[in-house]
């Protein structure tokens, strides 16, 4: 008997998702536990693999059009197998092209590179889109609409459409920023003390846990030490309730070709500088490649987003909703400073705080950034065994 293949929901917030790729055709055989299929959710792009074995009967989802969560995808069985009627399905729509998205951005550059004016062209693609594939045979059939009189044949500018996690991103951030009163509080911390400890332990480290432990995974570990003492920033404002976490799971914020991610450091109060550093290496790792479920993006109560790596020296991060606060770390500057009575070169770092005022006040924000200070300026043995 045939196997009707749905959309799952690949994490609790799913409610609809974006075929974006089958990687089996019509008629193709089918291996039970294979990636039959890519999806694109609201924070990822996931492979999903075939439920069963047999033969892909029949594609019900074309691509790049978005289903909701539960909708019939496609159908796998034995060859020659009756189905019902496509007529019975509920199929979506692609979704509306503005005039500005009208040409894909690769269709685009591909259409300037020939001289073609690919506004003009007739897409074939989702909502009318002009394809790839659409210049593609405009180049080769020698009949490419010609630029409009006076025009060089290059549009002013390029259109990005706003879509998979930059959309997202967008969206969520846009609302919040209306909705939620941020305030932001910065501290400048001395580094000098704990990029010292680092160095020293350098061996030991690397020898005890397998990976050297970066500045920034020694920062999730005093965040999480911090967090423990001061438990009302790791809160969510929820429905008009304050839901405060017992367990810490950080938000690591990461740039990647996509756009920025955060996947979840989960339990980060119970776990060691050395597990820190190593599942932090695999969210990168994955991030990098693509390869991070809607999973990892789940639960995180409080965001750290570093941006020393790219030289800037502090600014004032958004929240990330429905979380109460957001730390954000900038790049260690050589600077002088009063040690006693000795003016002498710092490594110093600021780092600055934004939080939700309906959430907490300013008095408990700071009182975070002060003891996240001490941890870092004083470096424990105890902190970092």
């Amino acid at each position: 008997m045939a196997v009707r293949l749905k959309l799952a929901a690949l994490g609790h917030t799913m409610e609809r998702g974006k075929v974006v790729e089958w990687y089996v055709d019509e008629g193709g055989a089918v291996a039970e536990g294979a990636p039959l299929f890519a999806v694109e959710t609201d924070k990822a792009v996931v492979d999903v693999e075939a439920p069963a074995a047999g033969v892909l009967l029949r594609i019900d989802a074309p691509v790049n059009r978005e289903y909701p969560v539960g909708a019939t995808l496609a159908w796998i069985g034995g060859r020659g197998e009756a189905l019902p009627d496509k007529a019975d399905e509920t199929i979506a729509a692609p979704a509306a092209v503005s005039g500005e998205q009208r040409v894909t951005p690769v269709a685009r550059r591909l259409a300037q590179r020939h001289g073609v004016d690919a506004d003009r062209l007739q897409g074939t693609g989702p909502g009318g889109r002009v394809t790839k594939e659409d210049v593609k045979r405009a180049i080769d059939a020698g009949a490419a609409p010609a630029p409009e009189p006076g025009s060089s044949g290059e549009p002013p500018h390029d259109v990005v459409p706003l879509e998979g996690i930059r959309r997202v991103t967008a969206e969520r951030l846009s609302a919040h920023w209306t909705g939620a009163p941020q305030v932001t509080e910065g501290i400048d911390v001395d580094m000098t003390e704990v990029r010292a400890c680092r160095t020293a332990r350098r061996d030991e480290w690397r020898a005890a846990f397998g990976v050297m432990p970066s500045l920034n995974d020694i920062v999730l570990k005093a965040v999480a030490v911090a967090l423990e003492a001061h438990p009302v920033l790791n809160a969510a404002l929820v429905d008009g309730a304050i839901h405060r976490y017992r367990e810490i799971n950080l938000g690591v914020a990461m740039d990647v070709e996509d756009g920025l991610v955060v996947p979840v450091l989960r339990n980060a109060g119970k776990l060691d500088l050395g597990r820190i550093a190593s599942t932090v290496a695999d969210l990168g790792a994955r991030a990098r490649a693509g390869k991070l479920t809607p999973l990892d993006f789940e639960g995180a109560t409080f965001t750290v987003s570093n941006l020393s790596a790219l030289g800037v020296d502090w600014f004032t991060p958004v929240l990330n909703p429905p979380q109460c606060a957001l730390l954000g770390v900038g790049r260690m500057r050589r600077t002088p400073a009063a040690v006693g009575r000795e003016i002498t070169i710092r490594d110093v770092a600021t780092f600055v705080l934004t939080f939700d005022h309906r959430a907490l006040d300013g008095a408990p924000a700071g009182r975070f950034l002060a003891r996240l200070k001490r941890l870092l300026e004083s470096p424990d043995p105890s902190l970092f065994p």
